[in-house]
C-alpha cells in the first residue's frame, strides 16, 4: 500500500503495477470501521487502503496499482469517467482471453461490506460473478486507482496491454524508496492507521 501511495508522488507520467501478495491478507477502504471489517477478514492481517472500497481477500489475486498524475488528461474526468476508462479497457483485454467478461450493469449490483459480494456499476464480471473492482483516491499529485482481479491464468501481459505502451519489471526507484519507507513507518505500519476509524 505504501508503495502505491508513493508510486503516485514520483510519476511524471501514468504507472501501472501488477502484484501478488506473498501470503493471505485482506485490505479495507480508506472510510471502513475496523470494528464492521474484522467479521469478513477471517483472522487475516488487515491492512487500510489509501483508497476507499470494501473487504478486499487477497491470496489468489492479482492486484493492481495505476498512478496517473495531475499532468494527465485522465486525472482531470470525473471519478467515474476514470473508473469506466480502466474497467472498460481492462474488460475489453480479458475478453480477448476469457469468454463472457463484461461490465456490471445497474441489474448486477448488490449492497454489502465485502467487495466481491458487492457488485458496483462499473466492476466487471464473469457469468455473474464479480471478477474485479477496484477504488480511487484523489489528490494535488494525481489519482491513485487501486484494484484486485480474481480470475486465474490470466497472464500478466494482457492485462498490461489494456494500457500500456510500455512495459518493465516493477522494481521500486531508489528516490522513491525512502518515501516508501516513510509511508510504512509513520502510516501504514501503524496502529493509528489500522484504528483510524
Amino acid at each position: 500500500m505504501a508503495c502505491d501511495e508513493a508510486m503516485l508522488q514520483h510519476s511524471a507520467r501514468p504507472v501501472l503495477r501488477l502484484y501478488k501478495w506473498a501470503s493471505p491478507a485482506a485490505t479495507f477502504g480508506y472510510a471502513q470501521r475496523l470494528e464492521k471489517i474484522r467479521d469478513f477478514a477471517e483472522g487475516l492481517p488487515l491492512m487500510r487502503r489509501w483508497t476507499g472500497g470494501g473487504v478486499v481477500l487477497h491470496g489468489e489475486d492479482l492486484t493492481l496499482a495505476l498512478a496517473i498524475p495531475a499532468s494527465d488528461p485522465l486525472a482531470g474526468m470525473s471519478s467515474s469517467r476514470i473508473y469506466r476508462e480502466i474497467h472498460e479497457g481492462l474488460a475489453a483485454a480479458l475478453a480477448g482471453v476469457q469468454r463472457g467478461v463484461r461490465l456490471v450493469l445497474p441489474e448486477d449490483c448488490r449492497e454489502g461490506a465485502a467487495c466481491f459480494q458487492s457488485p458496483v456499476p462499473l466492476d466487471i464480471i464473469l457469468d455473474g460473478v464479480k471478477i474485479c473492482g477496484g477504488a480511487l483516491r484523489r489528490c494535488k499529485s494525481g489519482v491513485l486507482y487501486q484494484g484486485s482481479l480474481h480470475l486465474k491464468n490470466i497472464p500478466s501481459d494482457v492485462i498490461g496491454a489494456a494500457w500500456a505502451e510500455e512495459r518493465a519489471r516493477f522494481s521500486i526507484p531508489l528516490q522513491m524508496e525512502e518515501d516508501v519507507a516513510d509511508l510504512v513507518e509513520k502510516k501504514y505500519g501503524t496502529t493509528g492507521w489500522i484504528n483510524l476509524r
